[in-house]
């Protein structure tokens, strides 16, 4: 995991070649201070789309979200961020039309936003807060796997929310890397470990993912199809 600056991020997005992948995460309050209105401006429908939401936090992250995805894709694209259009598909997957062997997956959360880039295969990215309390004890077997359940009820109480949050964010990764997202009942989703990281099966793709802990404590999981290794930008 690299540090580095947003326009930094972009140039190594812009350089993306067949069979890589990056993953940039940065505070939502940074995005505003380090690129200019007119790079974060959204189109109305998407404007429109995120004014739904109910909390101004979570407008706010999200609209940082998307900001920080077209500043990243246009360099690679050879178009204006203001240009770049998304659509979704059948389950709500994001996409940019026309957009040839470019995937792409965004996240908020906990005051961070994390976007991920891949060409020539699937790519997907989690980011999740670390200081809202939650009592995993009662959540865990609302969202891991029974072998996985087993595992977390053996660690001692001061490690279970750590691993918890960690097996959440992979799932969630992952889960959006196969486009499957809450389509699917996530205690039947086992993950397993693959030598620093994590492996997912699921039918026609195999899922590789990596989790890492941010300053705070938030973690990032970015999942990516076997033979992408997606590099991983914090920008300070």
């Amino acid at each position: 995991m690299d540090g580095g600056t947003v326009e930094e991020a972009a140039a190594l997005a812009g350089r993306l070649a067949p069979g890589e992948a990056v993953a940039v995460v940065i505070r939502a309050s940074r995005v505003g201070e380090v690129l200019p209105p007119q790079r974060l401006a959204l189109p109305p429908d998407e404007r429109a789309r995120i004014a739904r939401y109910r909390q101004p936090q979570d407008r706010f992250e999200r609209e940082a979200a998307h900001g920080l995805l077209r500043h990243l894709a246009a360099p690679l694209l050879g178009r204006e961020p203001a240009d770049l259009v998304l659509a979704r598909d059948g389950r709500g997957r994001p996409f940019l039309p026309e957009a040839g062997d470019l995937d792409l997956n965004l996240s908020h959360g906990g005051g961070w936003v994390a976007v991920a880039l891949a060409r020539g295969g699937r790519v997907g990215i989690d980011v999740e807060g670390a200081t809202r309390p939650v009592d995993w004890d009662a959540l865990a077997r609302h969202f891991l796997h029974p072998d996985e359940l087993a595992v977390f009820r053996a660690l001692p109480a001061p490690r279970r929310p750590g691993h918890a949050l960690d097996l959440w964010t992979l799932k969630e990764a992952c889960l959006k890397a196969s486009g499957e997202g809450l389509a699917v009942h996530p205690p039947s989703v086992r993950l397993m470990p693959a030598g620093a990281g994590w492996r997912l099966d699921r039918p026609g793709l195999a899922l590789r993912a990596t989790v890492r802990t941010l300053p705070d404590a938030a973690r990032l999981a970015v999942a990516g199809q076997r033979d992408l290794h997606p590099r991983i930008v914090v920008v300070a």
